[in-house]
């Protein structure tokens, strides 16, 4: 590759990396032990306020143009005063909640946002920072303690809330554009994932091929694809079980559950409080409902890369789950050893014997060979259920083995799951 391809292409953490570094003293707070800025300052800050991705999709791809990146700099920088007075702005927040003597929530969850809207029409911190400060944090804390999912169904009867969160949906849907990515390549180069490993080199280039196809747009393509009725796809998002038909269409504020990507902004806010086991260390429920609204808009209803090319590694293994026909065999190692075990499973031999049998099956029989003739939705919905959560969560997929062990997983629970059900089901006379 020349000097010239490699300018022409750049990481998108790297190009914040680097401009972060030149800002200087000031945002340490703000900032990672290695100098770089924060997990958290990227996803609360930088992404919606000064890069303000609705309004600069180009600023969102994971890897961008020179071009782009030198745009991207000249962004972080311009607002380097307002970074460093949002950082004083949390310090002081933080030595205030300890003061009030405030545990509840996350701190830079909770107060990122509002530390730079504070700089932003305050700017640094004076004399009357901690009265301000105080507050602010009654502002945020007051009836937090309330249950989470009552405050979500007031939040159902506010209608003016409901029309705000309608319109960005709308906005975020048209901000997510096609890429001229390399689709074909992706898949290619994805056979390098599924491969076995068993040295440590062998294993190095492995997690070096999963890097490199993070940092793709084919991922996010393939998710824009899927909402167009010209987007050509190896599969169809109604089979997959992912939608309840094809083409995905824009996501609604309020809807009952569904597919994964047909849910509501609502119903998305609503599983992730039920499942979550600290409600405190979420954003507050309307912040929440606005970050959901813009991840049900992302490809794949998925905001981070690593995430969306996790699902479509997870497809492309699903596809090829066919534990009934001994006929059909995966096409990489990887999908070959999930195959193999699933039909290894005692119920899915005594399913085998009942199709090689000329007696007509059961109805209730015909279901269970239906169920595991699409063993790719259930495998689905339950690993989109599951990258759901790391997105929400800021837990990554960016480690090789952590991923295979994820997809390896997902269809050990899905069998496991599927198993007492279907063994009453595989016996007639059990339902008598």
């Amino acid at each position: 590759m020349t000097a010239v391809d490699v300018r022409a292409a750049l990481p998108r953490r790297a190009v914040i990396d680097r401009a972060w570094r030149q800002i200087g003293a000031g945002v340490e707070v703000l900032s990672s032990r290695d100098g770089g800025p924060l997990s958290r300052t990227v996803k609360r800050i930088l992404d919606p306020l000064v890069f303000r991705l609705r309004a600069n999709p180009d600023f969102s791809s994971p890897v961008v143009s020179a071009e782009v990146a030198d745009a991207m700099g000249d962004e972080l920088l311009d607002h380097a005063d307002t970074l460093r007075a949002c950082a004083a702005w949390f310090s002081v927040l933080k030595a205030q909640r300890r003061a009030l003597r405030i545990t509840a929530g996350n701190a830079q969850e909770l107060y990122f946002t509002v530390c730079f809207e504070l700089a932003v029409t305050r700017g640094a911190p004076a004399t009357d920072g901690a009265d301000v400060a105080a507050s602010v944090l009654r502002d945020i804390h007051d009836g937090r303690d309330r249950h989470g999912i009552e405050v979500l169904d007031d939040l159902l009867d506010d209608q003016q809330a409901l029309a705000k969160l309608d319109d960005q949906v709308e906005r975020s849907w048209a901000d997510v554009q096609p890429t001229n990515a390399d689709v074909a390549g992706f898949f290619e180069r994805l056979r390098a994932v599924h491969a076995d490993a068993s040295t440590r080199p062998e294993r190095r280039a492995r997690q070096q091929a999963w890097e490199s196809l993070v940092a793709e747009d084919a991922p996010h393509e393939l998710g824009v694809r899927v909402r167009r009725t010209t987007g050509v796809v190896p599969w169809t998002v109604s089979d997959l079980g992912l939608c309840a038909e094809a083409p995905q269409q824009r996501p609604p504020v309020v809807a009952a559950a569904g597919r994964p990507l047909d849910r509501g902004v609502v119903d998305r806010v609503r599983a992730t409080l039920r499942r979550s086991r600290d409600r405190d260390d979420l954003p507050v429920v309307p912040m929440l409902c606005a970050e959901e609204a813009d991840r049900a808009c992302a490809p794949w209803g998925l905001m981070a890369e690593d995430l969306q090319a996790t699902l479509v590694n997870g497809i492309v293994v699903a596809v090829q789950l066919k534990p009934l026909d001994p006929r059909t065999e995966p096409d990489t190692p990887f999908a070959a050893t999930i195959q193999a075990k699933l039909r290894k499973e005692a119920y899915v031999l005594h399913a085998r014997r009942l199709l090689a049998d000329v007696t007509a099956l059961h109805p209730r029989q015909r279901q269970v060979v239906d169920d595991l003739d699409a063993f790719a939705r259930p495998y689905l919905g339950r690993l989109w259920a599951r990258l759901h959560g790391r997105d929400v969560w800021q837990e990554s997929c960016s480690d090789v083995e952590d991923v295979r062990s994820l997809l390896t997983g997902i269809a050990r629970s899905v069998s496991l799951d599927h198993r007492q059900r279907i063994k009453a089901m595989l016996e007639p006379e059990a339902a008598a």
